[in-house]
Order: structure tokens, then sequence, then C-alpha cells
């Protein structure tokens, strides 16, 4: 067989190698980030418009009433023999200054005055909230039964009717004070018109809102009576002062004011459709949506694509094992073995020798063609398996890279050389025994302490008993001739080395490994992390055969926006195990 040296990602020309350059933000990476995370998107569009909805049905109706006021400036003016009214050109600032005197307390504390004297206060109109809480304690005392007369209060009935008092809104109390009560009522008015020029135009428009849509025009009209009964006090108090010949023609000089048209109870109602508002707020919705989708891409530096693989890694993507749902939790095992043998089986442990269609057994299959291309054909070959930290799952791709090369016919010791974290111990051994730490501590291979799995012949070394002295390191000279002794027996020995996060034991580990391959959790570990932890690893970065991206959900992978994912999800026949 040919043995190239060099760096194994560069040995298979496949599409998993491309990606070397950095990710660019483009119009392709935003619509990535809004696919995937395309439901939270439509659940926050419906969460908004629901809600919008609830506001259009529980919202106040309210009218619009207008009233139309021609504003003119007359100006007096002298000849040699009398004096003349003359009408100044339409001026901005004097438009303005009339608008302002409309809207000023003074003219709407006369409307609140008038309105009070004919009409009462305006009924106040709850709010939303108001409505909700009051509609909830309704119903929560209505839940209560009616005590009898005579009769205990049960304690349901109690704690229910506690709930809707302290549910219930309280009811306004008025304070007592005639000046506030006048001033409340003075900015209920204000608060209910606005006066806005028409165009380029002398003509101004009063628009008053009311619940009631005769009370509407009522404001519109006073507040125009108002305005011309101040000017016209204005005027009388000017003219005051001046001689008798001026005080006549003094009354008509200043604003006039002319009401064009006269405001009348609307018919129709002028809250914004209900339509506009809902899809207003799904747009919101979106919107929110879809800046947190790009917000989360950007700052989520997660591995979620065989690129990122490459690019953090220097390292081949030898594809994706998905998300093993269908097999089994860790917790639940299935018992193949005859009775009383002391080794028992996870449904995961061998999933790729048992399913060799399956996309995880189609990975490992590619992981063995990257130890035949990068490693000589002398035996032994010693494959260790590892991660950058716990938990992603390095230990359950070295129990099926061992089943799966074991049914090919190979003679395969697998080891748990995790000696931080024992987990194929803990799950594969139904109790416990003695293992690598006894073998090492006796100076070499002990028939008893390893287990054969009978279905396919695959062997399984142990850490060992769980009360061993494990203070002395594992990873020493005592291993290197420990391996060479097994070697004569087998013809890969695969390892289950400690995390790259323990940087002493992966870096003793790997002087003693012919190549590694690393194991990176989909969306679990950061690239920077993967970087940082193959530059403290020493030779395991050297060794590296490539990488398995681990716990793929495959329908979310599609919407990566990767090329080699799309191209991993096709091939994998859109498989979710």
């Amino acid at each position: 067989m040919l043995h190239v040296k060099g760096n194994p990602a560069n040995l298979v020309g496949n599409t998993l190698l491309l990606g070397g350059e950095d990710e660019i933000i483009d119009w392709r990476w935003m619509l990535s980030a809004i696919r995937r995370r395309l439901g939270l998107i439509v659940k926050l569009m419906l969460l908004a418009a629901s809600l919008a909805a609830l506001y259009v049905v529980m919202r106040p109706v309210i009218y619009t009433a207008h009233t139309h006021l021609l504003l003119t400036n007359l100006k007096l003016t002298f000849s040699r023999d009398d004096a003349l009214f003359a009408e100044s050109l339409p001026d901005p600032s004097f438009l303005e200054t009339q608008m302002q005197i409309m809207r000023s307390e003074k003219i709407a504390l006369a409307v609140a005055d008038r309105l009070r004297a004919t009409e009462g206060d305006e009924p106040q109109v709850p709010g939303l909230l108001h409505r909700l809480r009051a509609e909830a304690a309704a119903r929560i005392g209505a839940l209560a039964s009616p005590v009898p007369e005579g009769e205990t209060e049960t304690p349901l009935d109690a704690i229910l009717r506690d709930a809707a008092d302290a549910i219930r809104p309280a009811a306004g109390q008025d304070s007592g004070d005639p000046d506030e009560a006048r001033r409340k009522a003075m900015k209920a008015v204000q608060a209910g018109y606005s006066v806005d020029r028409i165009g380029m135009s002398n003509i101004v428009m009063i628009r008053a809102t009311a619940v009631e849509p005769e009370r509407a025009a009522r404001i519109a009209n006073e507040v125009a009576r108002a305005y011309t009964d101040d000017q016209v006090a204005a005027r009388i108090e000017a003219a005051q002062s001046a001689s008798i010949w001026l005080r006549e023609r003094l009354r008509d000089v200043g604003p006039k004011t002319r009401v064009i048209a006269q405001a009348a109870p609307p018919t129709e109602k002028s809250n914004p459709r209900g339509i506009f508002i809902v899809a207003l707020a799904a747009l919101a919705g979106g919107t929110l949506g879809v800046t947190y989708a790009l917000l989360r891409q950007m700052f989520d530096r997660t591995v979620q694509s065989p690129e990122q693989v490459v690019r953090a890694t220097g390292a081949q993507c030898l594809g994706i094992v998905p998300r093993l749902r269908g097999a089994g939790l860790l917790a639940r095992w299935r018992d193949r073995l005859r009775r009383g043998t002391p080794l028992r089986r996870l449904s995961i442990a061998d999933y790729a020798a048992t399913h060799p269609a399956s996309t995880f057994a189609q990975t490992l299959s590619h992981a063995k063609v990257a130890i035949d291309l990068g490693l000589p054909p002398r035996a032994p070959r010693c494959i260790g398996v590892t991660a950058a930290f716990a938990g992603e799952g390095a230990s359950t791709v070295a129990a099926n890279l061992a089943h799966l090369l074991a049914s090919r016919g190979e003679r395969v010791l697998l080891i748990d050389g995790n000696g931080a974290d024992p987990g194929l111990t803990r799950r594969l051994l139904r109790r416990p025994q003695g293992g690598l730490i006894e073998c090492l501590a006796a100076g070499g291979v002990s028939a008893e302490a390893i287990q054969v799995d009978p279905a396919d012949g695959m062997h399984f070394l142990p850490l060992g008993r769980a009360d061993a002295p494990r203070a002395a390191p594992i990873w020493t000279e005592a291993m290197r001739g420990f391996l060479a002794e097994a070697g004569r027996d087998y013809e890969t020995i695969v390892c289950d080395l400690p995390p790259l996060a323990c940087v002493a034991e992966a870096r003793a580990a790997a002087q003693y490994m012919s190549g590694v391959i690393l194991v990176a959790g989909w969306r679990q570990v950061e690239a920077e992390h993967l970087r940082i932890g193959l530059a403290q690893a020493g030779l395991i970065r050297e060794k590296l055969l490539g990488v398995v991206l681990n716990r793929v959900d495959v329908a979310a992978l599609r919407r990566t926006g990767s090329p080699a994912a799309a191209f991993l999800w096709r091939a994998s026949g859109r498989e979710q195990a």
C-alpha cells in the first residue's frame, strides 16, 4: 500500500476541503441566517399578530369630527382724509401664531368649562389592560360558589374571591378638589383635538376625537367658538384705550374668523383599520425575528458547517454523524450477549456496524480510507479519537469505529484511555473489573482484563476498577511497551483519548498514536476553541487524520447556507436517525 507523507488534509481531493477563506457576510450569509431560524421568525410574527388582533378586538371605538376656519388679518391704514381697512397677504407666521392660540390651555379650559356645564364630565374609557383585568377578575369571581346564609365559605371559594379582588382594577376616585377636576377636564379636552393648516391656504382644520360622535362634533365647534370669542375680546380690550373716533375702527382690526365648515357628528369610526394594525404588527415581529437571527448568527461562533471545521483545524472533514434519536439514549441498555458475561452493549455503540447504509457508517468508512492513506500499511496502527471538550461524543465515535473495523474482519482492540472521564468503561461494563490501569501496573497485557464481543469479535479493554489508584499518569513509557505488546495480536488499536481541554494528558497520549481523529460537536464547540486546543495539543495537530462533525441535526444542516453541508445533506439521503 502506498504511504504518502504530509498533511492528511491534502490527501483526499473532495469538496469538503474547500472553505479556506474567511467567512464573508453577504446576502447569502444573511439568507442562511434567516433560514436557520425561520421557525422562530414565524413564531414571533404570529405572536405579534395575535397581540395586535387582541388589541383590535378590545380597543374602544373613537370618532373624529372636523371644523374648518378661514383666518384673515385686517390692518388699519390711514389716508389724508380717513382710515381704511386692508387685508394683508397670507403670512405663515401669522397662521402659526393663531394655531398655537387654538391649542393653548386657555382655549382648552374654556371648552372644558362649557362641556362640563352642558354635558358633565367626559365618560372615561378604560384602557386595554384595565379591561383585561376586569374581565379576568369577573371570570375568576364567577368560579366561586355563592355562600348560603348561615354557612361558612369554603377555602377554595375564599382563594378564588381573594384572587379576583387582587386582579380587579381599582375604581377611580374623585379627589374632591374643583380646581383639580377642572384642570383634568382641560387636559382631557386638550389631548382630544388638534389644529392643522390645510395646504398653503389660510384655512385651518380643527380635528376632535371622542368615543361619542356627538361629543366629537361638539368639541370641534366649541374650540372654534372659544377661539372666536377670545379674538373678539382681545380687539375690544385694545380698543378701550383709543379715542372715540378710533375706537370703532379698532374693533374690526386684527384676525377675522369665519367658519366655512361646521363639524357634524361623524357616522363612521375613525379607528385605524384592524387588518392594517395586524399586518404592521406581524411585520414588526418579523423584523424583530430577522434582526435576532442576524445578530445570533453574527455572534454564534460554534462549528456548524464542514467549511468551519476546515478553517478551524486545517484538516479535512470526514463527514457528519446525525443525531441518533431513534437509537436510544445512553441510559437505555440493550443486552445482546449471553447471560453472565461482564460486557454489555449500548444500542449506539455499534450503530455504524449494524447500519452499514447509514450516514454514520459512511462517515466512519471515510475515516477508514483516511487511515489507510495517511498511515503506513504495517500493523499495528494506533488510532486515537478525541474532542476539544468532554460530552462531544468522542467515546461513541471510537466505539463505533472499532465495531465497524471488527465487522469487516480486522482484529481490533478498543481501549478506554480517558483517565479524566472513563465513559466507555461506565457504559459498556456490567460490573467493575480490572483493565488498563492494572495491565500497566503488571507490565503487560492481561487476557482476563480484555472483554470480547461475540457479535463481531471486537475486543475491549476498560480503564480499570473504580477503586484502583489513578494518581500515576497513564500515558507514560509503560504505555509504549503495552501498545507494542498488544500490537502483536491486533491490526488496529482504537483509543478513546482525553479531550484537548486536558492539555497535559492529551499531549502525552499523542506521542503513542499513529493518527488521531478529532470529533467536533455540532453547535457545541466554538471554532476558536478548536484552534486553541489543537495549538496546545502538540503532536495531535501533526497526526490529525480528519474531523468528524458529530450530533448533527440533518434537517437544520441544509439551512446553514454551506455548499458542503448541502452536499452532505443530499448524500445522507436526508437521514435523521
